[in-house]
């Protein structure tokens, strides 16, 4: 049924996120003469002034102090490159950037808070990020948006901004989050969501890896090496998880 449409925008809450989580089946979509988007929400540049000691923290891991996000994107257009297709940039601010509406203070201090059950849902943003998806994404293709497993509240950001907009989704799990415990993902699912299995050539898989490795200033943080990486995803793309999407129609 994925296949029918042959128009696809994915969702990817950061500057990786669809990539890491769907590079094979990307690769074999475009393969195949689909036309493939990925519309990344979280890609501003810093705000000016102090930032925090949490994302200072991150910018040095990035080996970028200053301004991390124009090389983020830089990444990111040359993994879709590989991959063969377009991207957009809404150009929102990451979470380790943005503050809390009455106190001014950090949303995000520590890595915890990254993926904290206790997040105060930022309902503005919210709301802004579903009516600019409202008003631009086309009506006529499939949208395929992350199921936030990990919890991290950027993705939980982007799946209720696409789930307000009241219409049939496609939903993958996100990678790395959803290998430390793929039996988790049921926890994650819409009612009555329908899993559909992607069939994935030994070529999309080196593509996905190959896509992947573009983004060099993520890598150590979540992988020692490019060859830890390699075997990682491999061992993922052989699971079902790996290889599924789920189909939550809207009547």
């Amino acid at each position: 049924m994925f296949m029918q449409n042959p128009r696809k925008v994915f969702l990817s809450p950061h500057l990786d996120d669809a990539v890491y989580s769907c590079g094979g089946l990307i690769h074999e979509l475009v393969t195949k003469g689909f036309s493939v988007e990925v519309w990344t929400i979280f890609t501003a540049d810093p705000p000016e002034g102090n930032l925090s000691t949490f994302a200072q923290s991150l910018h040095a891991r990035w080996k970028e102090k200053s301004n991390p996000s124009w090389i983020r994107r830089e990444e990111d257009k040359h993994a879709l490159d590989l991959l063969g297709a377009a991207c957009r940039h809404l150009s929102y601010p990451d979470c380790i950037y943005r503050r809390n509406a009455q106190t001014n203070e950090p949303i995000i201090t520590k890595d915890e808070d990254l993926f904290s059950k206790d997040y105060v849902i930022e309902n503005n943003l919210i709301l802004n990020l579903y009516k600019e998806l409202q008003l631009r994404l086309p009506l006529n293709a499939d949208i395929v948006c992350p199921l936030s497993m990990g919890g991290h509240v950027d993705h939980r950001v982007t799946r209720m901004a696409a789930e307000q907009l009241k219409r049939s989704l496609w939903f993958y799990a996100d990678y790395p989050y959803a290998a430390k415990d793929p039996s988790s993902v049921n926890d994650f699912l819409p009612d009555h969501a329908e899993a559909e299995v992607q069939e994935f050539s030994p070529a999309g898989i080196d593509a996905w890896l190959k896509a992947i490795a573009c983004y060099p200033s993520q890598t150590s943080s979540f992988w020692n090496s490019l060859d830890e990486m390699d075997q990682s995803v491999r061992v993922y793309a052989s699971l079902p998880i790996g290889r599924t999407l789920w189909f939550h129609k809207i009547n």
